[in-house]
């Protein structure tokens, strides 16, 4: 009893509490078991994986369902996840992704997995035109596209070096005297030279900072940006390319009008793919090392020998005593025999590490896609202190909400270049003789290399002369740099009322500030012989800032009625302008290199500079119709007008037209099952050029030296100093192109054939004024130019095993060129006179073939006296007179064209394999047929000073005695040698194989490779690249004689994190 009343005694209030709290817990526990269920039971998932045939992961692929809410996208590793709300059914799941052949599927639940198939008929079918994009089947126009993965199998850095090898028609020329600089800009045509001109007897080197007045290059478009300077599309990263047209015949171009008579290369640069957060970087690291393979010059003991050949030791009735003279010799004999035999080529150079970096992010959805690229390129030269170093960054933003896409890209460029070694030029060193030594004894640079010995005992006469050493300036500081920043935007924003139709707005800005600074101090050798403070050092200081801008509205239609007709239509109106200011000023008087800053000079010896604005304005409209994918026809009209005409001839109509018929569709060649693809192209049309500098048609007066007000005034005066030709007509082309693409044997066997001509009126250039006018020239229309020729490209993949993913093909492209002046004004025939005429300052001038203009005759013709070469009895030369008559005078009225420089055939041969990661690529350049004029047999054997070095043939191969058979004079003491005029004995077949590139590639794959997964990658890929190896010719010349040629091994490294 009293065990149970203290049972009974205890609280309640305790046991109660603990009682509610397990209560409590439980209830809890189940209302959210039941909420998650309830929550479960309201939304399902789907899960699936997306790869592509090789079974790679496919991020950003677009999958929508039956239910418009109901979409998505897979991330980096091809995974996705569907969300779908209670009351919701998904039936259909539709996969999507560009270049692949969209598929739809059947939702029965579980995960999915989908396999997508390229979709080759839907990447090969439209052709970018940089403005819009055209249906292929129905583009009648000259357009080659290559890939980005076709650029960078053909090179590590240069683009215009891969577009050269993939398109035969699109040429660079090898500059004789800028090398492998690379601040040096290369020229280029495609499809012949439309405008001429040009009377220079030596190559002329552009480097940046310079303004490009060449004419004949083609027009430039990178994402949409008209006329991007041809440095931006140098320093572009390969990796960032995705792909690059040529458009070629006016079909194709007349859509630029004034543009484009040159051609059109539009590069377009990859876009932001959708997914997640993805990142990458792609690098290249290449070493650079100098070719001097074509130099071959005479070593100490030999050219000692030379120069006591030619008399340089002997005794003269002068004043100078042969013991003068043979004392200089015993110095010079002395240090052979001591083993000096400097190889000065190698003095100014180095072998050089340049490496460029790439880093992407980009990401986004279906609505919002974003990529921003931030890079940077290292690339000095080889020869020390010379380079060029880049920094580059861009934005590109992709918005889309229904029927309106908005794009915009902004880059931003700056780019330092060192344009000239402190070490001075690279033909410095290819004169200096091997007996001289680098430094004295005591290892000090020597500021003389030789000096004139004085025999004060018989009056002062010297013999010897002075040798300066170009290694002595690298003691002080040298400059030549030039300096660019550029900012570019492009904007486009884009309306599709309806299907068919596209509106859009494009604006693009750019503007860009140059500062080239070229600055040598007192110390520099080129002041030795000035004796005035003020005038020792110079400091040449030149600013210029462009300003331009394109608007342009588009409207575009493309219907397809009852699956047989396709009508496309194109209606464009753009306006531009071009705002240039440029300003400078050259001063003396710089003592030291401390004082390096253009305001610290003493004396202002010369200002100048430049203001500009030149507006123009066009439209343009295309209308073409395809009947049942087998014919097509296009139309295409522009009007085009420029402020850089006079009044009488600002406007000017372009157009073109053209059919094409895409024999494969046919019924009856279908049964043949001969050919997978046959068209037939051909196309007329009329482009125009303007490429000249503002203000032609007008008087120019300028307030230079004029600068004195009047009292009480505010008045200055002013001075004419260009006349104006208010009759300058437009530069306009007349075109013609056929052409035929053939693919056969199931892609075995593919290639196309393109003839074109191209007929150029009213050429621009300068016309020579009398002198009493007070001016030298002034632009005018002097001639007609025509172009005709062909290009091919045969694809041959004898190997193709598609599960086994191995492939072998072999491509051989080419081109021909034949370049005629169809028309000269007597103003030109004057000009023409005026080469063959001699000049006392410049005692070698017609050393060379002198450029001529004849109606008739190609461009590249060249012109010279025909040679029988030397006379074995007499040593001189025998030429033939116009007459075909003998005679050892050479008279510059018997030059007659012996030979033209445009080859006969050039093109490239290329290899590809690949399999599986592994690719490997090979491209050699070939050319065959035309004529080079040997300059280094001129230059550097008949007409050199002897008193530096020259090449071995001066020694081995002159005329010494009668009887001897020999292909060049006896030497001369002379300081001009033998003053040879130009003949036919220096001109000489040039036919030559250059290996441009090795490429093998391996691209690592998550499947074989799973090491890639467990580093956090989601791909990566290795290249080594080998280019310009080697270079054959039929031709021993001096190549690269102001900065030398070189040969690249690199390597390249691509991730994706």
């Amino acid at each position: 009893m009293e065990r149970k009343n203290v049972c009974s005694n205890q609280p309640k209030h305790k046991v109660r509490p603990r009682a509610n709290l397990a209560h409590r817990t439980i209830f809890t526990f189940i209302l959210f078991f039941v909420s998650a269920v309830s929550v479960m039971a309201q939304k399902t998932q789907i899960t699936g994986t997306v790869v592509d045939q090789a079974g790679l992961p496919l991020p950003g692929v677009s999958i929508t369902t039956n239910d418009k809410g109901i979409n998505g996208i897979t991330d980096i590793d091809g995974n996705f996840t569907l969300s779908v709300a209670a009351g919701k059914e998904v039936k259909t799941l539709t996969f999507s992704f560009v270049g692949m052949k969209k598929q739809v599927i059947p939702y029965k639940g579980g995960k999915v997995k989908v396999t997508m198939k390229e979709d080759t008929q839907q990447i090969e079918e439209v052709v970018v035109t940089g403005m819009y994009e055209r249906k292929k089947e129905g583009f009648t126009g000259s357009a080659n596209t290559m890939s980005g993965d076709e650029i960078r199998k053909m090179t590590s850095g240069n683009v215009l070096k891969a577009i050269e090898l993939l398109d035969p028609g699109f040429r660079m020329g090898s500059n004789m005297m800028s090398g492998s600089n690379p601040s040096a800009m290369p020229d280029f045509s495609m499809r012949g030279q439309s405008s001429m001109g040009n009377y220079s007897t030596d190559e002329t080197v552009f480097m940046r900072g310079d303004i490009d007045t060449r004419p004949n290059q083609p027009l430039f478009v990178l994402d949409g940006i008209i006329g991007v300077e041809v440095t931006k599309i140098i320093d572009l990263d390969p990796a960032q390319i995705a792909s690059i047209t040529l458009l070629k015949d006016a079909a194709a171009m007349s859509i630029y009008g004034s543009q484009a008579s040159n051609g059109v290369v539009i590069v377009e640069t990859k876009a932001p793919e959708a997914g997640k957060l993805r990142v990458s970087y792609n690098g290249n690291y290449k070493i650079e090392y100098p070719d001097l393979t074509d130099y071959d010059l005479l070593e100490a003991a030999d050219k000692l020998a030379l120069e006591k050949r030619a008399g340089f030791y002997d005794e003269y009735y002068t004043g100078q005593t042969s013991a003068q003279r043979l004392k200089l010799y015993q110095q010079k004999l002395l240090e052979v025999k001591r083993g000096v035999n400097t190889y000065w080529l190698s003095q100014p150079l180095q072998t050089v590490f340049s490496h460029r970096h790439g880093i992407n992010l980009e990401g986004g959805n279906e609505s919002l896609r974003y990529k921003l690229y931030a890079g940077i390129n290292q690339a000095p030269g080889v020869m020390k202190e010379t380079g060029v170093y880049g920094k580059s960054v861009s934005l590109d933003i992709r918005y889309r909400y229904n029927n309106i896409l908005i794009n915009n890209i902004a880059y931003v460029d700056y780019t330092k270049s060192d344009r000239t070694s402190p070490y001075g030029s690279f033909s410095e060193y290819a004169k200096l003789n091997p007996y001289y030594r680098v430094r004295d004894a005591q290892g000090n640079l020597l500021q003389y290399l030789e000096e004139p010995l004085v025999d004060k005992d018989n009056g002062g006469y010297s013999t010897g002369s002075y040798i300066g050493n170009p290694m002595y300036n690298t003691l002080y500081k040298t400059i030549d740099r030039n300096v660019a920043f550029e900012v570019r935007d492009a904007f486009r924003a884009e309306y599709r009322p309806i299907e068919s139709l596209r509106l859009s707005m494009d604006f693009t800005l750019t503007k860009t500030t140059s500062d080239t600074d070229i600055f040598k101090s007192g110390n520099h050798t080129d002041f030795i012989n000035i004796s005035k403070i003020e005038d020792k050092g110079q400091y040449n200081w030149t600013n210029s800032t462009s300003i331009s801008y394109d608007l342009a509205f588009t409207a575009s239609y493309n219907k397809v009625f009852q699956n047989k007709h396709l009508l496309s239509a194109f209606l464009r109106y753009n306006i531009n302008e071009k705002k240039l200011h440029s300003a400078g000023v050259i001063a003396t008087g710089f003592p030291n290199d401390n004082m390096d800053e253009v305001f610290l000079g003493s004396k202002v010896t010369k200002t100048n500079g430049d203001e500009s604005t030149a507006r123009a304005f066009g439209g343009v409209a295309t209308i073409s119709y395809t009947y049942d994918q087998r014919y097509a026809a296009d139309l295409t009209g522009r009007m085009d007008a420029s402020s850089q005409f006079g009044k009488n001839n600002r406007y000017a109509p372009f157009w073109s037209g053209g059919v094409r018929w895409n024999a494969d569709k046919e019924s009856w060649i279908k049964k043949w099952n001969l050919f997978d693809e046959l068209v037939f192209r051909a196309t007329y049309g009329v482009t125009g050029e303007q490429g000249f500098e503002a203000y032609q048609a007008l008087q120019m007066y300028s307030y230079k030296n004029t600068m004195r007000i009047y009292q009480s005034s505010d008045v200055v005066g002013t001075v004419l100093y260009g006349m104006g030709n208010p009759d300058l007509k437009w530069q306009t082309t007349d075109s013609y192109n056929f052409g035929i693409d053939f693919n056969m044997f199931n892609r075995i066997l593919s290639g196309r054939f393109e003839a074109y001509y191209k007929y150029t009126k009213n050429t621009v250039l300068d016309y020579s004024l009398p002198p009493s006018m007070g001016f030298n020239t002034i632009k005018d229309n002097l001639g007609n130019v025509t172009n005709t020729g062909y290009e091919f490209t045969v694809r041959i993949m004898p190997y193709n095993n598609v599960r086994e993913q191995l492939n072998f093909n072999i491509v051989a492209n080419g081109s021909h060129n034949k370049n005629k002046i169809k028309k000269i004004s007597n103003a030109l025939r004057i000009r023409n006179q005026e080469q063959l005429k001699e000049d006392p300052e410049k005692p070698n001038k017609l050393s060379r073939p002198m450029p001529r203009y004849e109606e008739g005759y190609s461009q590249s013709m060249i012109w010279a006296v025909r040679s029988l070469g030397i006379d074995p009895i007499t040593g001189r030369e025998v030429f033939l007179t116009r007459n075909g008559e003998r005679t050892s005078e050479w008279s510059a009225v018997d030059a007659v064209p012996v030979g033209d420089t445009e080859p006969d055939l050039t093109g490239t041969l290329s290899a590809n394999l690949n399999w599986k990661g592994l690719s490997i690529s090979v491209a050699a350049r070939y050319q065959f047929g035309g004529y080079l004029y040997n300059k280094t047999l001129v230059d550097k054997i008949e007409n050199a000073n002897l008193r530096y070095n020259v090449d071995k043939r001066a020694f081995t191969e002159r005329w010494v005695e009668p009887g001897d058979i020999a292909a060049f004079k006896k030497v001369s003491n002379a300081e001009y040698g033998s003053q040879t005029k130009a003949s036919d004995r220096f001109l000489m077949k040039n036919n030559e194989l250059v290996m441009n590139t090795i490429n093998i590639q391996y691209r690592f794959e998550r499947r074989y490779d799973p090491f890639i997964r467990k580093l956090g990658l989601s791909s990566a890929s290795i290249g080594l690249y080998l280019e310009d190896l080697f270079h054959l010719s039929t031709i021993q010349i001096e190549r690269g004689t102001e900065y030398p040629m070189s040969r690249q091994i690199s390597m390249s490294l691509n991730l994706t994190f």
